[in-house]
């Protein structure tokens, strides 16, 4: 009977069940920006200073997802904004009524009413006074 075959096949087998988890652990790696996850491998453009953003990868470091920035200018960030082709002004329908408002003014007093016409005639205006 032959003992080393079998020791082989177990041992090879063995090495090939330790594997399986590495991969499978690989596979459920995620990065997360700004809720979304990306998976190992995938880009995204994250938030820098003052606005403005980061081109970054998914990697896996240490048996941990990380991101390894690529680039301090977003890929995206280079696109001109589209401008529109047509501007239709559609009319805006408002569903409301006047409410009826009671103002009660009292008359203006007759020196009032002089130093106003006098700063008419001049030109001049309130707020310049």
């Amino acid at each position: 009977m032959r003992k080393g075959p079998t020791l082989t096949v177990l041992v090879f087998a063995g090495a090939v069940a330790a594997s399986v988890p590495a991969v499978a652990a690989d596979a459920s790696l995620v990065c997360v920006n700004a809720g979304r996850q990306y998976k190992v491998g995938d880009y995204a453009c994250l938030p820098a200073c003052h606005g403005r953003q980061r081109y970054a990868r998914c990697d896996a470091v240490a048996a941990h997802a990380s991101w390894t920035y690529i680039s301090n200018v977003c890929p995206i960030a280079l696109l001109a904004p589209t401008q529109p082709q047509a501007v239709s002004f559609a009319p805006v329908d408002a569903v409301m009524t006047p409410l009826p408002l009671n103002i009660a003014l009292s008359a203006i007093s007759p020196e009032i009413a002089k130093e106003i016409s006098d700063l008419g005639k001049r030109g001049t205006t309130l707020a310049a006074r």
